[in-house]
């Protein structure tokens, strides 16, 4: 079967689930096929075992694949669940989210923060910020399951000139201008769509959604973003793993 003789080299986890799920959805893999073993996935992906293994697990939350202990991997639909998840396990992984979706620009520009606006961003009212506007879709052709308001400080706002497809800003950030975010805080609590909101995500105004407010910090102190993620119910799910360290005195 095809799908053996491409990809060279070490690859991240996300990057071999991503492969992967390219091949099922272009029916490299069809439905009730199975893949190749843990053994010649490390071997095709230069990885280790366990980093195949996360790609594979990536691909069962997806829904793509079905396993039993002892036998292969196999593929039980060649279309995601209509939600977007995403697995967190770090600060690099809550940022990576934005590497596997597709943003669409609304609006670039200059505010300075009202009382209402100074609360909710959880700002200094009449400070100044450049605000950049966008939603974001699993693929071009889904509906939106996230719209996100990004405040960026003014000194770091020429970023905003030099961002990839991805649209991540505190990366843009830290290659400008040499700086590193060692910080990320995030807060999420379930409020109801405002009129404004409901309309970006195409949901009912009222609707219950999660707001997930999130400051980046350089290791310097520095506050270089704020950011305010509102995801549509239904499009959007988070999955947390947290390894608990060994005390130092066992």
């Amino acid at each position: 079967m095809g799908g053996q003789d491409d990809t060279a080299g070490r690859a991240g986890y996300r990057q071999i689930a991503t492969q992967l799920i390219d091949e099922i959805q272009q029916g490299v893999w069809g439905i009730g096929t199975k893949l190749p073993t843990e053994q010649a996935l490390v071997e095709r992906f230069g990885v280790s075992r366990n980093t195949v293994r996360e790609a594979l697990r990536e691909l069962q939350n997806f829904g793509y694949l079905s396993k039993r202990r002892g036998t292969r991997s196999e593929v039980v639909r060649t279309a995601a669940d209509s939600s977007f998840l995403n697995s967190i396990r770090s600060v690099d992984e809550l940022l990576e989210y934005v590497h596997a979706t597709h943003g669409t620009v609304l609006s670039i520009d200059r505010v300075i923060l009202m009382e209402g606006q100074a609360r909710q961003v959880n700002a200094a009212p009449g400070s100044e910020w450049v605000r950049l506007q966008l939603v974001r879709r699993r693929d071009p052709s889904a509906p939106p399951f996230c719209y996100s308001e990004a405040y960026v400080a003014p000194q770091f706002a020429e970023a905003l000139d030099h961002l990839g497809p991805s649209f991540d800003i505190h990366r843009a950030v830290e290659q400008r201008y040499g700086i590193v975010v060692g910080r990320v805080i995030q807060e999420i609590e379930a409020i109801a769509a405002t009129e404004g909101v409901s309309l970006k995500l195409q949901v009912p105004v009222g609707s219950p959604i999660l707001l997930a407010r999130t400051t980046f910090h350089s290791i310097q102190g520095e506050l270089v973003e704020i950011g305010l993620a509102h995801f549509a119910p239904g499009r959007y799910k988070m999955k947390i793993a947290l390894d608990r360290r060994k005390p130092a005195d066992e």
